[in-house]
């Protein structure tokens, strides 16, 4: 038996006072207390209960274990009915009120069915910078019960004039569907600030790398800020920026010029953005055919904008109605300066955010983006993405290329370099250049297919960037340096690769969020080693300056791990060395016996596999390849060129150069350089052929011509300053 303790002198003490106070309690009072106690215990009992279950889930379910805050938070609604005022974008006040911070600060974003794995990326990116006042606007009821599913705070947002099946498709981008969406987007902001709230809106198809929240309260005075196309930061052009500077970090110059991107806005509630948000709404629903972007920023310069003086980045626009600032491109990243110019990596700074903006593949080519990045999350519930086996190789470039002119191009040696013509050297080694790249990419595919594997894509590697309008070599404006690697959209069309997900995998495979770390073992992997041969004596690897992997918080500069190449494990593992040349598929998949259950198999080189190409016509419609432009041209021949394998090999002998790149004349290339300054010098020739190329691709939508080609012209007056 348990020896009792005496009670202490404090514990008597304490249970006289009790006896008092129950002696001196109605008859009533102690049956609540009762209940109370009662209730205490009984909470206690099913507290307990509920652990003890909990432990038992945990132990039986991995996989829900392993879940992060997306699954733990609070599904959203309450557990009994209560009165809620909803607005009239769908969206109760009080769901609001228990999402947002203290300040009243929230973050939105919203989209359809078509665009839910787009929704898990953005949610995930903000569980894992610690973020949790976040709602997602769903726009179909399909959407809506897949997000509760897995606790998203979410609400039922609906959408004005949008037909019910149409409102679950990709919209694409400028259609008419796309333009009613951003009414909505409008009108949820509008009434957002409206009801007390201050709110960052972001597109689905943007994701956040750290907590914007603190950089946003540093400037009380703004009533809005919003990201830009810009391609350059402007953060210290005068010296009294510095003045406001946190950790380096401040707004862009002016407010005024260049086009304001509103796919990341932050909206105080202030008279300011509500007035605004009031006026712009009514301009788009008053017509249809009005792009939301345009509107804003004619509004923006509407009576007038200026630039702060103070150097603080907020000053007066919308004729003085609305304080505005420009969000750093630097930091508030768009789809330029992140995945091609790489201005963080350039730098040494940590983005807070990137925009998946200047693409060319729509939806499919921005996930591949976030995919070569890294940063794509989506494949959460995925897990099929990771299975199978795979096959890689090491990309080579061709030797006798004319790298010194991609360089003459690049930054910052464009000063006064004609636009580029299609016929021109540099452009002509720039199509072999990336053609003989393309070729290898062609064989291995088909080895991959031949062995039952999905191909890990290689990087690209391009002499001049890829612009939909006439250039000098790289986007007005831009600091991008040649040649440099470049997205797999601007050579592949990517959106056209409707397998992709089940042959092919991203260059950065490897480095996935979440790929299981127990592939990655030297156990998995076989490497392939193929004897040397003319046409691989013509290369060259890929040069130190094109770092493909991009950083990451785990990840520095100069860490090429994400790649097959450049892992360790892949580094480590054993090595099948083939004798010779092989004369058929089926001969390579007889040498590779031994590892045709192995996980990883890596080419040191796909050149010279075979004794001939295993390629065929019919790859150009399982891989259609890209092409490039615009080189200047009239308005009937627009200076595209495709790439093409006509006339390239990776077998045999070394390819031969092109009969321009055998001779050059110092004399010939001077006044032939002479006669194109001088075919460029008139302006207006100049905006004609870029109009031309514009009206093509917005479908003869001349308030979008007249924006871009204004942007644009902004932007190549800034480089010539």
């Amino acid at each position: 038996a348990r020896r009792r303790r005496r009670p202490t002198a404090r514990v008597m003490r304490d249970v006289s006072r009790d006896a008092r106070h129950r002696a001196r309690a109605s008859p009533r009072d102690r049956r609540s207390k009762n209940r109370r106690d009662t209730g205490w215990v009984s909470s206690a009992m099913t507290l307990a209960m509920a652990l003890t279950l909990a432990l038992r889930g945990a132990s039986c379910d991995a996989r829900a274990a392993s879940s992060r805050k997306l699954l733990r938070r609070e599904p959203a609604g309450a557990s009994r009915p209560v009165h809620r005022e909803h607005l009239s974008s769908g969206v109760s006040k009080e769901l609001v009120q228990r999402v947002a911070r203290r300040d009243g600060g929230v973050a939105v974003t919203f989209a359809n069915e078509g665009m839910y794995d787009f929704v898990v990326n953005w949610c995930e990116h903000m569980d894992e910078i610690g973020i949790t006042n976040y709602l997602v606007g769903a726009m179909d009821e399909s959407l809506y019960g897949r997000l509760r599913k897995i606790g998203v705070n979410a609400w039922l947002m609906g959408s004005k004039n949008i037909d019910d099946d149409e409102v679950k498709k990709d919209f694409g981008w400028g259609t008419r569907t796309f333009h009613k969406m951003g009414r909505d987007k409008i009108r949820l902001v509008h009434e957002l600030t409206k009801t007390g709230f201050d709110v960052i809106v972001t597109d689905v198809d943007a994701v956040w790398l750290r907590d914007p929240f603190p950089f946003l309260r540093r400037y009380p005075k703004a009533d809005a800020l919003v990201s830009i196309d810009n391609l350059r930061n402007h953060t210290s052009v005068v010296a009294t920026q510095a003045n406001h500077a946190v950790d380096g970090e401040g707004l862009e110059h002016s407010a005024c010029g260049g086009n304001k991107n509103i796919g990341i806005m932050w909206f105080r509630s202030t008279e300011g953005s509500q007035s605004f948000t009031q006026e712009w709404l009514n301009k788009l629903e008053s017509n249809d055919k009005d792009w939301d972007q345009v509107v804003f920023n004619k509004l923006v310069e509407q009576g007038g904008c200026e630039t702060a003086r103070d150097g603080s980045g907020v000053a007066p626009a919308y004729g003085g109605g609305l304080m505005l600032g420009i969000l750093p491109v630097a930091f508030f990243a768009n789809g330029y300066t992140y995945f091609t110019e790489r201005l963080h990596e350039m730098f040494g700074l940590k983005p807070y955010a990137v925009h998946t903006t200047f693409g060319y593949a729509g939806t499919v080519g921005k996930r591949h983006r976030l995919r070569e990045a890294n940063q794509w999350y989506g494949d959460k519930y995925e897990p099929t993405y990771f299975q199978g086996k795979f096959m890689s190789y090491t990309p080579r470039l061709l030797k006798d290329v004319d790298y010194a002119e991609f360089v003459k191009r690049g930054h910052p040696n464009e000063e006064n370099t004609p636009m580029l013509e299609r016929d021109e050297d540099v452009v002509l080694e720039h199509m072999r250049f990336v053609n003989h790249q393309l070729a290898q990419l062609y064989e291995a595919a088909v080895v991959a297919k031949h062995l039952g594997r999905a191909l890990i894509l290689p990087p690209f590697a391009c002499g001049l960037d890829r612009v939909w309008f006439p250039h000098k070599g790289r986007y007005p404006g831009a600091l991008l340096k040649l040649p440099f690697v470049c997205p797999a959209d601007h050579v592949l069309k990517i959106e056209e690769l409707h397998e992709f997900a089940q042959d092919y995998r991203e260059f950065s495979f490897l480095g996935h969020p979440y790929m299981p770390r127990h592939f990655l073992t030297s156990e998995n992997v076989r490497r392939v080693e193929i004897p040397s041969s003319a046409a691989f004596e013509a290369t060259i690897p890929f040069h130190d300056k094109l770092r493909a992997c991009f950083e990451k918080r785990d990840r520095k500069r100069g860490d090429e791990s994400c790649l097959p190449e450049g892992n360790a494990v892949f580094r480590a593992a054993e090595t099948i060395k083939l004798s010779a040349r092989l004369g058929s598929l089926d001969a390579l998949s007889v040498n590779l016996e031994s590892a045709k259950d192995v996980k990883f198999l890596h080419f040191d080189t796909i050149i010279g596999l075979t004794e001939t190409s295993q390629a065929t016509t019919a790859m150009t419609t399982q891989i259609p390849l890209g092409d490039w432009g615009m080189a200047q041209g009239t308005n009937e021949d627009l200076g595209k060129l495709d790439y093409s394998l006509d006339n390239v090999s990776i077998f045999g002998d070394a390819p031969p150069s092109p009969s321009k790149n055998e001779t050059h004349e110092p004399e010939e290339s001077a006044e032939r350089s002479s006669e194109k300054e001088s075919e460029a010098s008139t302006a207006d020739d100049v905006k004609v052929s870029i109009e031309a190329g514009l009206m093509k691709m917005f479908h003869g939508d001349k308030n979008k011509v007249e924006s871009a080609v204004r942007a644009i012209m902004e932007a190549q007056a800034l480089e010539a300053a």
